[in-house]
């Protein structure tokens, strides 16, 4: 038998499913993530009379979405060559991105409440709104990594993938 042929003898379905429904998370997260930095570019850059956000939080996210963009797409890349990572690598950098998304959401909703709590309004509050969608797809995002980290540790432990 070829390696290619043993591979595919020994792989069965429920390692199969693992692996699909994992990298269906992954790209979920990519598209969260991407929607992350998208919504964050305009308040963080373009705000010249008013701050939406202060100077350390617009790094800390762009920190946190721009690695988890990295790693995610090598991630899937990886995974289309057919070259894994193990188990407790995935769930490694599940805990590092549960946990940078964790800092980015709850700085982005403080800097959200305490610039509406300011009582200056400006005519036009698109920038503001997009910090709140952003800190809220962030959300949404952090918790779909809780879900990844719990996926990995469960089929992981079960033998699932490896």
């Amino acid at each position: 038998m070829t390696p290619a042929e043993d591979v595919a003898y020994t792989t069965s379905s429920s390692s199969k499913r693992a692996t699909y429904s994992l990298m269906g998370i992954k790209v979920l997260e990519l598209l969260l993530v991407i929607t992350c930095i998208g919504l964050i570019d305009e308040p963080a850059t373009h705000s010249q009379l008013r701050i939406f956000i202060t100077p350390r939080v617009v790094a800390l996210c762009y920190v946190t979405f721009g690695s988890l963009i990295i790693y995610t797409s090598i991630y899937l890349i990886m995974s289309l060559f057919g070259d894994y990572t193990t188990w407790r690598t995935s769930a490694l950098w599940s805990i590092v991105g549960f946990i940078l998304l964790i800092a980015a959401t709850a700085l982005l909703f403080r800097d959200w409440s305490t610039t509406k709590e300011r009582n200056y309004w400006h005519p036009n509050m698109q920038r503001l709104d997009l910090v709140l969608a952003a800190a809220s797809v962030s959300l949404v995002t952090t918790l779909i990594y809780l879900v990844d980290l719990l996926a990995t540790i469960r089929f992981g432990v079960s033998g699932d993938i490896e």
